[in-house]
C-alpha cells in the first residue's frame, strides 16, 4: 500500500492535472506544446512484459483530441538504485503509445533524493534520458491568502512542501484562509489534504489561528478517511517488511524483463523462465546492469 506521504501530492494532481502542465512550464521552465486540455491516462504498462508495471500518474497534453505530449509522474521519497530501469520502461513505453515527446516528472521533498533523481540515466550508447525533478528547492513559497486564492493547487502544494518547515505555518494558513472560496467537494478535499500533512499538535495550533474550536480534525472525504483514520501507516510498515522478504528476487526479474522489452531484445521462453525462477536478487541485479548495454538476452544471461 503507498504511503501517505507519496499518495498526498498525487491526490492533488488528479483533482486537478492542470497544475502538472503549470508546474512543468512556468516553474520548471519546459517549454510546451500548444494545448487545450490536460488529461490524465491510464497508468498500466503491463503490456510491455506479463508482470505489473505502473506508473504514479500519466498525463497527456491533447490539441483537438491529438495528443501531443505525455508526462509520466513519479514520487519519490527515497533513492532507489532499481527505480531509473522502471522509468525507462515507462518512458518508453508512453512515448510507443502516443508517439510524441514524453516527459519524465519526478517530485521529492527531498532535496538529496532530487539531486540522485537528476542524474541522467543511460539507456545505451548515446542514448540517456534525464528526469525533470521538482523537488522542495523548486515549490514556490504561498505566503499569502490572496496568492493562494489565484491559485489554490499550487498553494496546497507548498504547504505540503514547505508546511513542516520554519516559516512553514504561514503557508498553511494562508491556503487554509482561501479554501474557504472553493466549492465545498473540492475545499474539502485541499483542506484534509493539508492539515492531515501535520501532526495533531501542529494541527490545533493551526486551527486555534482560524478561530476555530481546537478538537480531533474528522476528515471530510473518503480519500483522507482511508489514509488517516484507518491505521495506514501500521499497515504499511507490515506490507513493506512482507514485501521485502517475499518478493525482493521477484521485483529484480519485473525489473530486468522491463529493460529487456523496452531495448526491443527477444526473450524465449527458456530465458524468460530462467529470469522469473531466479531466486538470487543479486545476480539479477547483475544481470539489470548488464541488461542496459548488451546486445542480446542470452549475453545478459551469460556467465562470462
Amino acid at each position: 500500500m503507498p504511503s501517505l506521504p507519496h499518495e498526498l501530492p498525487l491526490e492533488l494532481l488528479r483533482q486537478c492535472p492542470e497544475l502538472i502542465a503549470h508546474l512543468l512550464g512556468e516553474v520548471l521552465g519546459l517549454p510546451l506544446p500548444a494545448y487545450e486540455e490536460v488529461r490524465i491516462e491510464e497508468s498500466d504498462f503491463t503490456q510491455v512484459t506479463p508482470t505489473e508495471f505502473r506508473a504514479d500518474l500519466v498525463v497527456t497534453l491533447l490539441q483537438d483530441e491529438v495528443p501531443m505530449m505525455g508526462t509520466v509522474v513519479e514520487v519519490q521519497r527515497r533513492m532507489d538504485p532499481r527505480k531509473p530501469y522502471t522509468w525507462l520502461v515507462y518512458v518508453a513505453t508512453e512515448r510507443a503509445r502516443i508517439e510524441k515527446p514524453v516527459a519524465l516528472l519526478v517530485i521529492t521533498d527531498d532535496a538529496e533524493v532530487a539531486n540522485w533523481a537528476r542524474k541522467p540515466i543511460e539507456f545505451g550508447p548515446r542514448s540517456v534520458l534525464s528526469a525533470i525533478v521538482l523537488g522542495p528547492g523548486e515549490v514556490p513559497w504561498i505566503r499569502t491568502e490572496e496568492e493562494a486564492s489565484r491559485r489554490p493547487e499550487l498553494a496546497v502544494l507548498s504547504a505540503l512542501a514547505h508546511g513542516n518547515e520554519p516559516g512553514g505555518r504561514e503557508v498553511a494558513l494562508a491556503v487554509l484562509k482561501a479554501l474557504g472560496a472553493l466549492d465545498a467537494e473540492r475545499g474539502g478535499i485541499y483542506y484534509d489534504l493539508v492539515l492531515g500533512s501535520f501532526d495533531e499538535e501542529i494541527r490545533r495550533a493551526l486551527e486555534q489561528e482560524l478561530q476555530m474550536q481546537p478538537r480531533k480534525y474528522e476528515y471530510k472525504t473518503e480519500f483522507a478517511r482511508s489514509y488517516y483514520a484507518k491505521g495506514e501507516a501500521k499497515g504499511h510498515a507490515e506490507g513493506e517488511a512482507k514485501g521485502r522478504a517475499e518478493g525482493k528476487a521477484e521485483g529484480e526479474a519485473k525489473a530486468l524483463l522491463a529493460v529487456l522489452a523496452a531495448r526491443g531484445l527477444e526473450v524465449d521462453a527458456a530465458t524468460r523462465e530462467r529470469i522469473l525462477t531466479c531466486t538470487d536478487a543479486e545476480k539479477l541485479e547483475r544481470w539489470i546492469v548488464r541488461a542496459v548495454t548488451a546486445s542480446s538476452a542470452q549475453e545478459v544471461l551469460s556467465d562470462l
